[in-house]
């Protein structure tokens, strides 16, 4: 996993859990450091145990933190990862070219990251098949609703698991029209 996630990771963890140390987290989880290159990879596993042990010590449930750390992660990574959304002006744009981002991460050897298939709907509906050997679903869903703030886009997204993948169904809803004068 890239080590933007584990610093994402710990930036959530001080806002919104501050009586969690994300030093402690790392210590517990045997990790030999808390600092992570954001361009380097690191092993799966370890950002799982991680979530793991963050989910024991809040009491709060694995799925719902991960939904939460996506919706935290997506304004990060867009900050980070600039260059790459810089012409990017809606969240269809977004999807497509992360999906770009992700294919080249492939290609190259660095990782297995999700993939994205597309199937547009109507004018505002859009549904997005997400497949990934992590499932991380939750996190998805989450990343999807940060984006749509990010874009200040007004989204209803609705999961569903098809064929054991996870389907999103998101429609974006028109800004109202003013009344002619």
């Amino acid at each position: 996993m890239n080590g933007a996630m584990f610093n994402s990771l710990a930036r959530f963890v001080e806002k919104n859990h501050p009586q969690v140390s994300f030093s402690d987290l790392c210590r517990e989880a045997s990790l030999r450091t808390n600092i992570f290159a954001e361009l380097t990879w690191y092993p799966d596993k370890d950002f799982m145990n991680l979530m793991e042990i963050l989910s024991r010590q809040t009491e709060k449930e694995l799925a719902t933190l991960w939904r939460e750390l996506g919706r935290e992660t997506f304004p990060y990574f867009a900050d980070i990862f600039g260059d790459y959304l810089k012409n990017v002006t809606g969240l269809d744009e977004m999807l497509t070219t992360i999906n770009k981002i992700h294919y080249d991460i492939s290609k190259d050897g660095l990782g297995t990251p999700p993939r994205f298939e597309f199937k547009k709907a109507s004018e505002n509906h859009f549904e997005v098949r997400y497949t990934s050997n992590r499932n991380l679903t939750d996190f998805f869903l989450g990343m999807l609703e940060g984006a749509a703030k990010h874009f200040e886009t007004s989204v209803q997204i609705i999961g569903r698991k098809e064929r054991g993948k996870l389907v999103a169904s998101i429609t974006t809803k028109q800004p109202e029209m003013a009344p002619a004068w």
